[in-house]
């Protein structure tokens, strides 16, 4: 997996962005002014400690920031502010232009439909978006592809496994299976928050393989958010560091591990290195 330079084309651009997160009389600021851009077909990946911000981020940028609030800042995904549309304005783009692969997959299925329920909505949604782009609306194509992509990503038995339901799969098969919406969706922008953090190291390198192809095939640009430097360092374009709230610093992935001037991106590096990957 090489990856691509560079995109000076920005598909999303975050500006000045801040959340709240409620308390009486004293809110508490989460997201504190970040800065962030993603270019078309880039993989940039995010990282940080533990409560630095990183899964708020990735759902106040696909407007699911609730209970906590966005009290400032833009969301540009392409020319429209994601910040300034309403429910039924952004759940028009959610799962199609942007779509995100959530850290607990189990939460965004439905525990009374099949995975090929799960499958075939969003398979639908898309024909019915934008006439498919190539794809069929046909029993047949739907089928096809999703046994296709489950392969991709590691699921044995495709046929069969679709027909399970949400507690029939583990969560790294559900995290998988959540990538598999990806590719049945074909969105602009994807966020993935840790979707390798509770696979092997074998199936961790097809989910890895599995980002390159969609990313190569479709020119998906990806926010990658994982606490695993190693992994960042594998696939990812650029780096971007976020602590308490702020990014603190973005670059090239080589001039952020090897020549960083910023005392926590060092720490960060330093701890990686000790636990095996693991900031």
């Amino acid at each position: 997996m090489t990856p691509c330079r560079e995109n000076k084309h920005h598909i999303l651009s975050v500006k000045n962005l801040k959340v709240e997160i409620p308390n009486g009389a004293h809110p508490v600021e989460v997201l504190r002014g970040i800065d962030l851009t993603l270019g078309r077909g880039e993989i940039l990946g995010l990282v940080g400690e533990s409560g630095a911000g990183k899964s708020m981020l990735a759902r106040t940028l696909v407007r699911l920031e609730a209970p906590a609030m966005l009290t400032g800042g833009e969301i540009l995904l392409e020319d429209r502010d994601l910040a300034r549309m309403t429910e039924k304005e952004i759940s028009g783009l959610r799962g199609g232009k942007i779509s995100m692969v959530p850290q607990n997959p189990m939460a965004a299925m439905d525990p009374l439909f099949s995975l090929k329920s799960h499958f075939r909505e969003v398979f639908t949604s898309r024909v019915n978006r934008n006439g498919g782009n190539g794809y069929s609306s046909g029993q047949r194509s739907f089928l096809e592809k999703t046994v296709s992509f489950l392969k991709t990503v590691g699921i044995a038995s495709p046929r069969e496994r679709c027909r399970q339901y949400p507690h029939q799969w583990s969560r790294g098969m559900l995290q998988r299976g959540q990538l598999v919406m990806a590719f049945l969706s074909s969105p602009s922008v994807l966020i993935m928050d840790e979707v390798t953090s509770a696979l092997d190291p074998t199936v961790c390198l097809q989910i890895l393989d599995a980002i390159a192809r969609l990313r190569e095939e479709q020119g998906t640009a990806i926010l990658l958010i994982t606490h695993d430097l190693f992994i960042a360092a594998e696939i990812c374009d650029r780096l971007a560091v976020i602590q308490s709230g702020r990014i603190v610093e973005t670059g090239p992935v080589p001039e952020l591990l090897d020549n960083s001037a910023n005392p926590y991106t060092r720490s960060l590096m330093a701890a990686a290195f000790e636990n095996g990957g693991t900031a």
